[in-house]
């Protein structure tokens, strides 16, 4: 992400936000393992999701993960999310959004609100395209290919 900063850009040593990134290196080292959860660490990294020294700091963690805390659970098994995130459920972006929860728990954020946010984004949208499709004598081409998608 370019023209902007990290989304979590250290790792803060409060207590509970401690327990969270342990939590966090553990989940990594168990779903990916070692080489996966650098791997995704720096996916993170280039999303924007944490900075650079987010990610050297999680690396410190996952080298002090014991061999039992390391994959000992296959990346595509089925992820269980609570709610903000369980449309996200048993999909291949689960883990990741996992991830993202665990981001948002360290950063002291609350991710449901941002869901519940860009929800009601959604929905305000969705309802200007309905008003301009009902105002307009006929269909709107742009309403029309966003509803139905190009012609074919």
């Amino acid at each position: 992400m370019t023209g902007s900063q990290p989304y979590l850009e250290t790792l803060e040593r409060s207590a509970g936000r401690t327990d969270a990134t342990i939590q966090w290196a553990r989940f990594l080292g168990e779903t990916f393992g070692t080489t996966g959860a650098l791997n995704c660490l720096r996916y993170y990294e280039d999303l924007g999701w944490i900075s650079p020294l987010v990610r050297e700091q999680m690396t410190s963690y996952l080298r002090g993960l014991s061999l039992g805390e390391i994959h000992n659970k296959r990346y595509d098994e089925p992820t269980t999310l609570d709610y903000p995130l369980e449309s996200l459920s048993g999909t291949l972006f689960s883990a990741h959004a996992q991830s993202l929860e665990y981001i948002a728990t360290i950063r002291g954020d609350d991710l449901e609100e941002h869901v519940m946010i860009a929800r009601m984004a959604e929905r305000r949208v969705e309802r200007r395209i309905d008003d301009e499709e009902e105002t307009a004598d006929g269909p709107n081409e742009m309403v029309s290919i966003i509803r139905n998608g190009p012609p074919t």
